[in-house]
């Protein structure tokens, strides 16, 4: 279950690095301002923060054991 939730983090962190990058790619042309651009943003935002907590929840936490 481990490597499921880690290669979904994975492939979410992906998708909102390329996001962000069509973002910034977009921002810069006439139609700039527009919904299309800001929905890379927001969707790229999302699928990071997302990607983060999957990739979180796919790490093992030792046990502290105080001797």
């Amino acid at each position: 279950m481990r490597k499921i939730s880690l290669a979904v983090g994975l492939a979410l962190l992906i998708s909102g690095i390329i996001s962000e990058a069509m973002y910034i790619t977009t921002s810069n042309v006439a139609y700039g301002n527009t919904i299309a651009s800001s929905a890379y943003l927001t969707f790229g935002i999302l699928c990071i923060i997302i990607g983060f907590i999957f990739m979180l929840t796919s790490a093992k936490i030792p046990k502290i054991r105080i001797p």
